[in-house]
């Protein structure tokens, strides 16, 4: 009966183990998206002033580093647009690497959640592009948030870029 015992705990115990290591990561994984929301509402924020408390003073051909880096991206910059300036950061990745278009697809949910029914979502048509592109974009009254995928077979990158902009650009 003792051996019963021994050999009955020991899936317990795995079991439990499996357990712990699903609970941290579904932890870690609602701290990064709640992350992800306080920053994506800073920059909503911020774009009502253009960014300019988030520019850093470096130049380069029109676009400047951000102050302000949202967790995990390679590059966040606040550029020049049409109609006044825009945040960008960028996530590279080896080209068509399925981990990008996981990122995108967890960036569109996730960031689809922080800004929930006060945004319109669209997801832009296909594009004439030999590279894959998507993009979904979410407009609020002050602001436009896009998220999207570029492959770069000439770089060999696939970039992910999460975009905000005032709402008048």
């Amino acid at each position: 009966m003792g051996a019963w015992t021994t050999k009955r705990v020991q899936p317990l115990r795995r079991l439990t183990l499996s357990l712990s290591i699903m609970v941290l990561f579904t932890a870690s994984g609602a701290a990064r998206a709640q992350d992800l929301c306080a920053e994506i509402e800073q920059l909503v924020d911020q774009s009502r002033t253009q960014f300019v408390e988030i520019t850093a003073e470096t130049q380069d051909g029109g676009a400047r580093e951000a102050a302000m880096k949202i967790s995990g991206a390679a590059s966040c910059r606040v550029m020049k647009g049409l109609n006044g300036n825009l945040y960008r950061c960028a996530w590279e990745f080896p080209h068509q690497a399925s981990e990008a278009y996981n990122t995108f697809d967890s960036f569109v949910s996730r960031v689809g959640d922080c800004l929930g029914d006060q945004a319109t979502q669209h997801e832009d048509k296909s594009v004439n592009h030999p590279d894959y592109f998507a993009l979904t974009r979410y407009e609020l009254p002050e602001a436009k948030v896009s998220v999207s995928v570029k492959d770069k077979a000439a770089l060999g990158l696939t970039y992910v870029f999460i975009r905000v902009q005032g709402a008048s650009q």
